[in-house]
């Protein structure tokens, strides 16, 4: 049920002003990361100087891996998805989408890009999903009911019991953009591996 506006014959009530702040969160959320997109490529590609490339990079590959395999599932407004990774976590596409970032963070091996960067993405996926739960919410009814209690939304677990079938479909990966990101972030470690030996160290004392 949707949340009931303010009227004049009394204050709101909280279910709307619940509604109304993560709505403002996600709009936020959506300036700022297209806000801080070119920045925060600029530090991480001066910063990613420390330490072995592979754990941030294993890391990266292993959330895009994820975020394709959820893409092949995908049909957004049309059904209600519980095949593929959606079997075993609610949102596997913010789930892999952390991992790429936690990988690539991880390649400055700076605590001070790290925490923040676990800190921001988790309020942004946060108020992210609560407004697309609500909206699912209002698609599927008690079909999404039945599914918020048999699957976890952040921690996977195995499936409790059959769900809804699906086939992967490289169509959906590529109608979802998610090739494109693929290619994008094999592209940007190839620099950051780059960077790593042609460049050399960052300045001294950071």
């Amino acid at each position: 049920m949707a949340a009931q506006r303010p009227t004049c014959d009394g204050p709101p009530s909280a279910s709307w002003l619940t509604s109304h702040l993560v709505a403002r969160l996600q709009a936020a959320a959506t300036r700022l990361r297209f806000l801080l997109a070119v920045p925060a490529a600029a530090l991480l590609f001066i910063f990613s100087d420390r330490g072995p490339i592979w754990p941030g990079a294993a890391i990266a590959l292993a959330g895009e891996s994820l975020q394709v395999w959820a893409s092949a599932h995908l049909h957004k407004n049309t059904a209600l998805i519980q095949s593929g990774p959606y079997a075993w976590v609610r949102n596997p596409m913010y789930l892999g989408r952390f991992l790429v970032g936690l990988g690539l963070v991880l390649l400055t091996w700076r605590w001070f890009f790290i925490l923040p960067y676990i800190a921001v993405f988790c309020l942004y996926a946060q108020a992210r999903v609560l407004g697309e739960e609500a909206r699912l919410q209002a698609l599927f009814g008690e079909q999404y009911q039945a599914y918020s209690r048999a699957v976890g939304r952040w921690l996977p677990r195995p499936p409790r019991a059959a769900l809804a079938g699906g086939r992967w479909s490289w169509a959906s990966v590529v109608r979802n953009h998610q090739l494109r990101v693929s290619v994008a972030l094999l592209g940007w470690l190839a620099l950051i591996w780059w960077r790593a030996r042609a460049l050399g160290p960052a300045p001294r004392g950071w």
